[in-house]
């Protein structure tokens, strides 16, 4: 008997029980390296996910620019990293980074909690530069604070 009702359960939520995920809401982000050439350069979009996802989750798509071809400056051999951090209160959930090195790179990222427990309630963006030699500096541009709408 516990079978067919296991069949039943699962047919009435396959038939209309379950809704699907949708997106709380999309909010623009926007980031650089704090320099005066503007070396690296983010911009792009954070989909808060809300319903009946296995995690709670945050999609990020966007662009990721260093010293691209429109920076009046000289090269400098350095690459930048942006680093996305979701936050749960004061609690760290995830973190993702992108790369790019002299060029325009398009990036999708999902951060989520791992246990699926801890939503994300807000998303800091920062852009870094680290040198390509292994002896060299680095620095970081401000952090941007984006919170779930």
């Amino acid at each position: 008997m516990r079978p067919l009702l296991a069949l039943a359960l699962a047919a009435a939520i396959l038939i209309g029980g379950a809704h699907p995920a949708a997106a709380l809401a999309v909010v623009p982000f926007a980031a650089d390296s704090g320099d005066s050439c503007q070396r690296g350069r983010t911009q792009g979009s954070l989909e808060w996910v809300e319903g009946p996802v296995v995690r709670p989750t945050v999609k990020v798509a966007g662009t990721l620019t260093d010293d691209g071809p429109a920076s009046t400056c000289a090269p400098d051999g350095m690459h930048s990293r942006v680093s996305f951090i979701a936050f749960n209160g004061s609690a760290i959930v995830d973190s993702e980074q992108a790369k790019a090195d002299d060029a325009s790179v398009a990036f999708t990222l999902i951060l989520q909690d791992q246990n699926g427990v801890r939503a994300i309630d807000r998303v800091v963006v920062q852009i870094c530069r680290y040198s390509n030699s292994p002896i060299g500096i680095s620095y970081c541009g401000p952090a941007k604070e984006y919170r779930t709408p």
